[in-house]
């Protein structure tokens, strides 16, 4: 589904319903919003006496067309370019199960039907790590040794049958750190096997490390000064 995009939208937490607004007037109807932090390391945040930057990340299904026009008017408007506002960036979409999730996920868009794929060329790449909580600094560490920028923390939880533990009849499940790192992909590979080789050997806190194209990306100037 070339013509399919999964957008993520992660801005400062205090801007969250304003970028809500914005997607929502530019014709997106179905939105997931989940509550994360920056990778800011902790002696520059200590030297400066801040707290860990709190942001929030929003995700949705848009149509080729309508990414365009959203990313350029996070820019615009919404001054996403600017040093710490945020960063945008979209996914080409393989496929959605059937018709029924496909119309919820774009309720209001105007999409056509994918009838010729074409070839996209991917400069980025999005790599995400599996971590148990609190192995952050040294995955963040590790990826920077191989060219990475900042990256953003999901706080989630592990719900692996066979891991699960069970107390007074209730399952518990085992705190995670999702950690999203937009690179180029020229560095992708390196930025993996240095989180493997370093993070996941010194610790063993690392559980799995994926990575997905990126087709765009708008508001990270380090990453597209290039």
């Amino acid at each position: 589904m070339s013509n399919m995009y999964y957008m993520v939208t992660i801005t400062k937490r205090e801007y969250g319903e304003e970028y809500l607004r914005y997607l929502y007037g530019g014709g997106v109807h179905c939105l997931s919003a989940a509550l994360c932090e920056g990778t800011a390391q902790q002696k520059t945040l200590d030297l400066l006496g801040l707290e860990k930057t709190e942001k929030v990340m929003i995700s949705s299904i848009v149509s080729k067309d309508l990414a365009g026009e959203l990313l350029r008017g996070l820019m615009r408007t919404m001054r996403i370019d600017v040093p710490g506002n945020g960063i945008a960036f979209t996914v080409p979409l393989q496929s959605v199960v059937n018709h029924s999730s496909l119309k919820y996920l774009t309720q209001g868009q105007n999409f056509e039907s994918d009838k010729e794929r074409e070839m996209e060329e991917n400069r980025y790449s999005l790599v995400v790590v599996i971590a148990q909580n609190g192995h952050t600094e040294s995955v963040m560490d590790a990826a920077r040794s191989a060219n990475a920028g900042g990256g953003t923390i999901v706080h989630a939880k592990g719900i692996s049958e066979k891991s699960a533990a069970q107390f007074f009849g209730m399952s518990i499940a085992s705190e995670q750190d999702l950690i999203y790192i937009v690179s180029r992909q020229r560095d992708e590979k390196n930025i993996m096997r240095a989180i493997m080789e370093h993070a996941a050997a010194k610790d063993g806190g690392v559980q799995a490390v994926f990575s997905l194209p990126v087709n765009q990306v708008v508001g990270l100037r380090s990453l597209l000064d290039d």
